[in-house]
């Protein structure tokens, strides 16, 4: 179990550093914190605490060491977060994208922490539902959100998953305006049960 609190779990997760870290680690060969800053464009005096709390909470593990004259060079890896079944594994690397994904073995033993994580997006949603209808008009706001109830079958579900993980990845990539200098960071949450 990690030594994070529930409370530290979610505050974690709400870093945007964590999110880019955890993008950029996912090969099972890891990557050194010079080249994660490289990647993310984090300044390296920036990651040390944000690794650090990432291992501890068992979101980053060193795969490998290297002596380097006197020091020794870790490379971090988030590969074990999205390790599923071979056959999904390979659907989701098919697709070439940058989301993470996240195992259901990794879900299973952080479930309080998962669920802790699933709250705070709920509650960051709800909060800014409010503020932009109280405080601009409906058309005006920037927030929405869908609903829908399928009836599918396990290949269409999973179909449907695969589907929204590329659409999500590929979102950057196929946007219409890419020029634009009023871009915003748009948060996208998408649950789905039973």
């Amino acid at each position: 179990m990690p030594k994070n609190t529930l409370a530290q779990f979610a505050k974690l997760m709400a870093d945007p550093k964590v999110s880019a870290i955890l993008k950029a680690t996912k090969s099972e060969d890891g990557l050194t914190t010079k080249q994660i800053s490289a990647q993310t464009k984090i300044p390296n005096n920036q990651l040390y605490y944000t690794i650090n709390k990432m291992q501890d909470a068992d979101l980053l593990t060193i795969v490998n060491q290297v002596q380097v004259k006197n020091l020794t060079e870790n490379y971090y890896s988030s590969a074990h977060l999205s390790n599923e079944t071979p056959r999904f594994q390979t659907d989701l690397d098919a697709l070439d994208t940058d989301m993470t994904n996240i195992s259901g073995t990794w879900t299973h033993t952080h479930i309080q922490e998962v669920l802790q994580w699933i709250m705070l997006l709920n509650h960051d949603f709800s909060e800014t539902f409010r503020e932009e209808m109280a405080d601009k008009q409906p058309d005006e706001a920037s927030i929405f959100f869908s609903n829908a109830t399928l009836n599918l079958s396990a290949a269409g579900e999973h179909q449907l998953r695969l589907d929204i993980i590329k659409l999500l990845g590929n979102a950057e990539k196929n946007d219409p305006d890419p020029n634009s200098k009023d871009k915003h960071q748009a948060k996208i949450l998408i649950e789905k049960w039973e």
